[in-house]
């Protein structure tokens, strides 16, 4: 069994890491759960170095910005750092990362009738966007600013007393992980500096350059250099360790370094998954003798019959790879004597004291909700968040640890009930689909609403098309398809500027477009649908989702 006072008597003079995963919003809200106990049993003031990756990132720094303000002493309440301190820090995540989440940031991104007409443009990226999301909504309500820039990360502490229990607290380092597709490599992004992290994991047949890591104190930094570096934001390096390929465009950053020849390298950053999805290479290399590992990172599925189509068999095939690096790497984590590390991951079986009855459902619900930046509803927030924390209660049992008062909890009322239960099982099964949920919790309020603001366009189009000659209805039907051809983002034009014709053809509709303003109109079109999104079925979405919330 694992001894938690050895654990933590050693932690207080080693080196210690905590590793948050991969896994969006879904990992974000686990780890609240695993933090949430790991306070309670005073292990968080301990920490050295914060790791994170994808999801990981966006909670990991979150609560490394409520440490900063702690530490550095800036909290109006004047909260002194201790164990209370840190439950504290835990409790206004828990419901402040929550309601930002429930502002849907991933509609969000399509609010702004400019941005989208930018994103229609090449040099603005969804990526881009998506990194002043964080900012607005997540890191600049924390800072109490606009926004951090990353070279302002790193914690300045206040000369703060020594704990009343005599134990010390740590000054902890955030690494925010991402994987720059120029060489391969671990890419870094800290307080201190940005670049490479090249690990024992690499094996090159041939010489691959490396980017020397760029501190931002350095005395030999260029101008450009120094220009680039000091526009970092947080929430760009978060947006970075985010961005899965396929789906977001990766993050772009220039004038850090150069060729032989003089030339500018291009480093073009995607999600860090996809070197290590769990954050714990950067631990390894930091030398921490002791690790915490919240892991909530997709496990490979079994499946019956797999897809023999190319694209399906290429994404399985990928499933499979990251499978086996995900494993190699646990297995140096495991590799090393047990009381130096803990380990947690979603999907680990619990007790029937956490979930009394429908385990294996629940567990399976939980571990295939969607991962994107979708909104999470309050049953599927406090079910990950029960799920981490009661995992860490059973993994590091400690019966003298006292429990706080988590909003989460609630939960254990709605899986105690039956008829709760199983309505609860059901809005988690919707939960892994990531578009039109509301429409699969069987409420017909959704679809009346629908069909009510269907017949009035339908009928008045179909009624002025009545109007008009049958060439005339051709002539908009084509004018739409080529709104539709011009509306593609830059990543597909990319790929039709491969085939020359199609190339021409679509710079030619481009210059015809650009104009008569098309870019403004379908940012204003996309503007007004996100608008209903958020204002009816995302906000039905999170009523039906509701749990009863104490002021």
């Amino acid at each position: 069994m694992f001894d938690l006072t050895a654990f933590h008597a050693a932690i207080q003079h080693s080196k210690t890491g905590l590793a948050l995963s991969g896994g969006g919003l879904r990992a974000s809200l686990f780890h609240i759960g695993v933090l949430g106990r790991l306070a309670e049993l005073d292990l968080l003031r301990h920490v050295d170095i914060i790791s994170t990756v994808s999801g990981g990132s966006i909670i990991g720094a979150y609560y490394y910005l409520k440490i900063k303000e702690l530490l550095e002493g800036r909290r109006p309440d004047q909260l002194q750092p201790c164990k209370a301190a840190y439950i504290r820090l835990v409790q206004e995540v828990e419901i402040d990362f929550l309601q930002a989440v429930q502002q849907n940031m991933r509609m969000r991104a399509f609010l702004d009738r400019r941005k989208n007409a930018r994103m229609f443009r090449e040099g603005y990226s969804p990526t881009d966007r998506m990194a002043e999301l964080y900012t607005e909504y997540l890191y600049a309500p924390v800072q109490g600013a606009t926004g951090i820039f990353l070279k302002d990360l790193l914690i300045k502490p206040a000369t703060l007393p020594v704990p009343a229990d005599g134990i010390p607290y740590k000054i902890p380092t955030l690494i925010l992980n991402a994987t720059a597709l120029n060489t391969g490599n671990l890419w870094q992004f800290t307080g201190a500096f940005v670049g490479e992290e090249v690990s024992s994991y690499k094996r090159h047949s041939i010489q691959m350059p490396v980017m020397p890591k760029l501190y931002f104190d350095s005395p030999e930094l260029m101008s450009p250099q120094q220009f680039s570096l000091h526009l970092l934001t947080l929430g760009e390096a978060v947006a970075a360790s985010c961005c899965v390929p396929g789906l977001f465009e990766p993050l772009c950053l220039s004038g850090l370094y150069k060729t032989e020849a003089g030339e500018d390298i291009i480093i073009r950053l995607v999600d860090g998954g996809v070197f290590d999805n769990q954050g714990l290479v950067s631990l390894f290399a930091e030398g921490c003798t002791h690790i915490i590992c919240s892991d909530a990172s997709d496990l490979l599925k079994h499946v019956r019959d797999p897809s023999t189509r190319l694209i399906n068999a290429a994404i399985r095939a990928n499933e499979i790879m990251m499978d086996r690096i995900r494993n190699k790497i646990l297995d140096d984590l495991f590799a090393r004597p047990s009381e130096t590390y803990a380990f947690f991951h979603l999907g680990a079986t619990v007790s029937q004291q956490t979930f009394p009855d429908d385990a294996p459902q629940l567990l399976y619900a939980l571990s295939h909700i969607r991962t994107d930046l979708d909104s999470f509803t309050d049953q599927e927030a406090y079910t990950l968040m029960y799920y981490g924390y009661r995992l860490v209660s059973e993994k590091l049992q400690s019966p003298a640890a006292a429990r706080a008062d988590w909003r989460f909890l609630q939960i254990q009322d709605v899986l105690r009930d039956e008829p709760q239960r199983q309505v609860l099982l059901r809005h988690l099964g919707v939960g892994s689909k990531q578009l039109f949920k509301v429409f699969f919790l069987r409420k017909p309020l959704p679809y009346t609403i629908v069909i009510a603001a269907l017949l009035v366009p339908v009928g008045t189009v179909v009624f002025v098309l009545s109007l008009f000659p049958w060439w005339v209805s051709g002539l908009l039907a084509l004018g739409l398809l080529s709104i539709v051809a011009y509306s593609q983002n830059a990543r597909i034009n990319q790929y039709i500027d491969r085939v020359e014709r199609l190339r021409r053809a679509r710079r030619r509709l481009a210059r015809a477009m650009t104009p008569l303003g098309i870019p403004t109109l379908l940012g204003s079109i996309g503007a007004v649908v996100t608008w209903v999104h958020l204002s009816i079925f995302d906000r039905l979405f999170l009523r039906y989702g509701r749990v009863g919330r104490r002021s």
